[in-house]
C-alpha cells in the first residue's frame, strides 16, 4: 500500500498536542473536545487523580500533619508539583498547539524552507507525529482507551 506524501497544507496543520494516546483518552472520557476545550475539567480531573489520593492516604495514615520528618501538608514541593505545575502544563496545551502551527506556517509562507528542503521538513514533521502518537512515549495507562 502506497501512502500519499503529505501536502504543504498537511504540514502546516501539524500539532504536537492534537493526537496521541493521551489526547484520545481525554476525548473518550469527555475531558476534551476536538479543539482542546474543557481545560478546567482536565485540570480538576488531573488533580483528583494525583493530589487527592495522596492527601487522603496521608490523612488515613495519620501523616498529613505530623508523625514524619516532613508531613504531607508541609511538603510544599508536592503541592507545587500537583496543584500548580500540572495545571499549568495542561492549560498550556492550547497555547503550544497555536504557536507550533503558527511557526510551521511562517516557515512555509515566508519561504524560509528552500523547495529542495521541503522533504526534510516533511520527514521531521512525520517523525514528530510518530513520536506524538507513540504508545511508548505516553503513559502505559493511555493504552486502555
Amino acid at each position: 500500500m502506497v501512502t500519499a506524501q503529505p501536502t504543504l497544507q498537511d504540514i502546516s496543520d501539524f500539532s504536537p498536542v492534537l493526537g496521541g494516546p493521551l489526547y484520545q483518552l481525554w476525548r473518550r472520557s469527555s475531558l476534551s473536545g476536538p479543539a482542546l476545550e474543557l481545560v478546567r475539567r482536565r485540570v480538576v480531573t488531573a488533580i483528583a487523580l494525583t493530589w487527592v489520593p495522596l492527601a487522603l492516604l496521608s490523612i488515613l495514615e495519620g501523616r498529613a500533619w505530623s508523625g514524619v520528618a516532613l508531613s504531607f501538608l508541609r511538603d510544599i514541593e508536592t503541592h507545587i508539583r500537583f496543584l500548580v505545575a500540572l495545571p499549568v502544563l495542561i492549560a498550556s496545551e492550547l497555547e503550544v498547539h497555536h504557536r507550533i502551527r503558527s511557526a510551521v506556517r511562517r516557515l512555509l509562507d515566508g519561504n524560509v524552507i528552500a523547495p529542495e528542503d521541503a522533504p526534510k521538513l516533511r520527514a521531521a514533521i512525520d517523525t514528530a507525529s510518530r513520536i506524538r502518537n507513540s504508545i511508548m512515549i505516553e503513559p502505559r495507562w493511555a493504552n486502555w482507551c
